[in-house]
C-alpha cells in the first residue's frame, strides 16, 4: 500500500513548479470537473519507487514462508530419501533383511525373528530425527514390554534410518525399547525393499510373513491393541 509524500514541516510547497503552457494544459483537461481552473496535482515522484519496495519486501516474505514450509513439511521425510522401489502391499510377502544391530550384539534378521519362528511381527520404521516418531516410539516399546510380560507370540522390530550411531542409540535408550533395532543408515531397507521414503511407517506382518496391515504415520495406541488382537498378541 502506497501513500502520498507529506507537504515539508517548515510549511514550503514541495510540489514541483510547472510553467505556464503546461498549467494551461492542466486548467483544460479539468475544466467541466467540480474544480474547473484548478491545477491538478501532480502526482508524487516517490510513488513508483514504494511501490517497487513493497513488491520486493512481498517476494521476500513469500520465500521465507516457501522455506519455512519446505522445513515443516519434510520434518518427517527421509534426509536422503530418493525414492526406491514400490512401497509393499497388505498381502504382499514381507521382504526380508539383514541389519547390524544399532545396539550391538547379533544382527537383526526380519525373517529370524519372525517367519522362521512362527511368529508375527510388528515392524517399525523410525529415526530419532522424525518429530512424530519421538511421539510413537514410547508407546511402541512400553506396548512390546507388556506383550514379552504376557507372554506374547508377537514379535516387535525396528529398524532406524539415517541416524548417526550415537543418536540412534540415545534415543532408543529414552524411548525404552528393548527389542531389536537393526541400523539401515543407507536406506536400503527402507528405501529399496520396502519404498519408503519417510517415517514413521509402522507394518503387521502375520506368523507366515505376509503384511497384513500397514500404518503411515505415528501408530495410536487403539490401532495397535487393534492389531495386536489380530496377530495374536494377549493385550486386552
Amino acid at each position: 500500500m502506497t501513500t502520498d509524500t507529506p507537504p515539508s514541516s517548515d510549511g514550503e510547497d514541495t510540489q514541483p513548479s510547472f510553467d505556464s503552457d503546461a498549467q494551461a494544459a492542466i486548467v483544460d483537461e479539468h475544466a467541466d470537473g467540480p474544480t474547473s481552473g484548478t491545477p491538478a496535482s501532480p502526482t508524487p515522484v516517490t510513488r513508483r519507487p514504494r511501490r517497487l519496495r513493497a513488491f520486493l519486501i512481498g517476494v521476500v516474505l513469500a520465500a521465507a514462508l516457501a522455506i519455512l514450509l519446505f522445513v515443516v513439511l519434510g520434518s518427517t521425510s527421509s534426509p536422503k530419501a530418493t525414492g526406491g522401489g514400490p512401497v509393499v502391499g497388505v498381502g504382499d510377502p514381507a521382504p526380508g533383511f539383514v541389519l547390524p544391530s544399532v545396539v550391538g550384539g547379533p544382527p537383526v534378521d526380519l525373517h529370524a525373528l519372525g517367519v522362521d519362528r512362527h511368529r508375527p511381527v510388528v515392524l517399525n520404521f523410525f529415526a530419532s530425527w522424525c518429530t512424530p516418531c519421538r511421539e510413537e516410539t514410547p508407546l511402541l516399546a512400553s506396548t512390546a514390554r507388556a506383550e514379552a510380560a504376557k507372554g506374547s507370540v508377537v514379535q516387535f522390530v525396528g529398524v532406524d534410518g539415517a541416524d548417526p550411531p550415537q543418536d540412534a542409540i540415545a534415543f532408543i535408550q529414552q524411548s525404552g525399547i528393548t527389542y531389536p533395532v537393526g541400523q539401515d543408515s543407507t536406506f536400503r531397507v527402507t528405501q529399496g525393499l520396502y519404498g519408503l521414503s519417510g517415517e514413521p511407517n509402522t507394518f503387521f506382518i502375520d506368523a507366515s510373513g505376509i503384511v497384513v496391515g500397514h500404518t503411515i504415520g505415528p501408530v495410536t495406541e487403539s490401532q495397535l491393541n487393534r492389531w495386536l488382537h489380530r496377530l495374536g498378541g494377549v493385550k486386552g
